[in-house]
Protein backbone atom coordinates (compact mmCIF):
# COMPACT_ATOMS: atom_id res chain seq x y z
CA UNK A 1 0.00 0.00 0.00
CA UNK A 2 2.66 2.46 0.99
CA UNK A 3 4.38 1.88 -2.42
CA UNK A 4 1.42 2.58 -4.47
CA UNK A 5 0.94 5.92 -2.54
CA UNK A 6 4.52 6.98 -3.54
CA UNK A 7 4.28 5.91 -6.65
CA UNK A 8 1.72 7.87 -7.29
CA UNK A 9 2.94 10.80 -5.55
CA UNK A 10 5.99 10.67 -7.53
CA UNK A 11 3.94 10.26 -10.98
CA UNK A 12 2.15 13.20 -10.06
CA UNK A 13 4.89 15.39 -8.67
CA UNK A 14 6.62 14.40 -11.97
CA UNK A 15 3.54 14.96 -14.13
CA UNK A 16 3.77 18.77 -12.46
CA UNK A 17 7.62 19.40 -11.73
CA UNK A 18 8.77 22.92 -12.56
CA UNK A 19 5.39 24.23 -13.92
CA UNK A 20 3.79 24.70 -10.75
CA UNK A 21 6.37 25.91 -8.08
CA UNK A 22 8.95 28.01 -7.62
CA UNK A 23 12.67 26.95 -6.85
CA UNK A 24 14.78 29.27 -4.25
CA UNK A 25 18.55 29.28 -3.06
CA UNK A 26 19.28 28.45 0.18
CA UNK A 27 19.69 32.64 1.02
CA UNK A 28 16.39 33.49 -0.18
CA UNK A 29 14.70 30.63 1.70
CA UNK A 30 16.38 31.96 4.57
CA UNK A 31 15.53 35.30 4.05
CA UNK A 32 11.80 34.06 3.43
CA UNK A 33 11.84 32.24 6.76
CA UNK A 34 12.81 35.80 8.50
CA UNK A 35 9.12 36.79 6.83
CA UNK A 36 7.01 33.90 8.24
CA UNK A 37 7.57 30.78 5.67
CA UNK A 38 8.42 27.23 7.20
CA UNK A 39 10.87 24.81 5.85
CA UNK A 40 9.56 21.21 5.62
CA UNK A 41 11.95 18.15 5.50
CA UNK A 42 11.04 15.53 3.56
CA UNK A 43 14.04 13.47 4.58
CA UNK A 44 13.39 9.87 6.32
CA UNK A 45 13.84 9.93 10.07
CA UNK A 46 17.23 8.49 9.69
CA UNK A 47 18.33 11.58 7.54
CA UNK A 48 17.18 13.91 9.74
CA UNK A 49 18.42 12.34 13.00
CA UNK A 50 22.45 13.29 11.63
CA UNK A 51 21.01 17.24 10.83
CA UNK A 52 18.17 19.30 10.25
CA UNK A 53 17.37 22.96 10.27
CA UNK A 54 16.26 24.21 13.26
CA UNK A 55 12.76 24.38 13.42
CA UNK A 56 12.09 22.49 10.28
CA UNK A 57 8.93 20.43 10.24
CA UNK A 58 9.47 16.62 9.31
CA UNK A 59 6.85 14.50 7.05
CA UNK A 60 9.06 12.30 5.27
CA UNK A 61 8.13 12.22 1.78
CA UNK A 62 6.33 8.86 1.93
CA UNK A 63 4.11 9.43 4.53
CA UNK A 64 3.25 13.06 2.50
CA UNK A 65 0.03 12.51 1.05
CA UNK A 66 -1.67 11.47 4.54
CA UNK A 67 0.06 14.07 5.99
CA UNK A 68 -0.15 17.26 4.29
CA UNK A 69 -2.75 18.55 6.42
CA UNK A 70 -0.74 19.23 8.93
CA UNK A 71 0.90 22.04 6.91
CA UNK A 72 -0.53 25.37 7.18
CA UNK A 73 -2.15 26.47 4.07
CA UNK A 74 -1.13 30.65 4.58
CA UNK A 75 1.97 30.02 4.95
CA UNK A 76 5.13 29.74 2.27
CA UNK A 77 6.45 26.01 2.67
CA UNK A 78 10.02 25.64 2.12
CA UNK A 79 10.52 22.30 1.34
CA UNK A 80 14.24 20.32 1.42
CA UNK A 81 15.30 17.29 1.27
CA UNK A 82 19.04 15.55 0.83
CA UNK A 83 20.01 16.86 -2.57
CA UNK A 84 16.67 18.32 -3.95
CA UNK A 85 14.81 15.60 -5.99
CA UNK A 86 12.67 14.57 -2.95
CA UNK A 87 11.92 17.75 -2.38
CA UNK A 88 10.98 18.65 -5.88
CA UNK A 89 8.31 15.81 -6.19
CA UNK A 90 6.96 16.95 -2.59
CA UNK A 91 6.77 20.72 -3.71
CA UNK A 92 4.76 19.42 -7.00
CA UNK A 93 2.33 17.39 -4.94
CA UNK A 94 1.58 20.67 -2.15
CA UNK A 95 1.34 23.12 -5.16
CA UNK A 96 -0.96 20.99 -6.90
CA UNK A 97 -2.84 20.71 -3.13
CA UNK A 98 -2.86 24.09 -3.12
CA UNK A 99 0.21 25.57 -1.12
CA UNK A 100 2.66 28.04 -1.40
CA UNK A 101 5.39 26.28 -1.45
CA UNK A 102 9.77 26.95 -2.91
CA UNK A 103 11.45 24.14 -3.46
CA UNK A 104 14.90 24.41 -1.81
CA UNK A 105 17.74 24.10 -4.64
CA UNK A 106 20.76 21.14 -3.45
CA UNK A 107 18.98 19.96 -0.31
CA UNK A 108 20.78 19.72 2.68
CA UNK A 109 23.71 19.25 0.99
CA UNK A 110 23.82 22.35 0.05
CA UNK A 111 22.41 24.26 3.60
CA UNK A 112 24.62 27.04 4.90
CA UNK A 113 27.14 27.02 7.64
CA UNK A 114 25.22 27.38 11.24
CA UNK A 115 26.18 31.56 11.41
CA UNK A 116 23.91 31.51 8.59
CA UNK A 117 20.91 29.26 9.14
CA UNK A 118 20.67 27.66 12.64
CA UNK A 119 20.63 23.84 12.01
CA UNK A 120 21.19 21.11 14.66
Amino acid sequence: MKKTILFILIATALLFAGENFKEVEWSEAVELSKKGAIFLDVRTPEEVAEGSVTGALTIPLNELTARHGELPKKKTILVYCRSGKRSAMASGFLSEQGYDVRNVKGGFLSVPPKKVLPHN
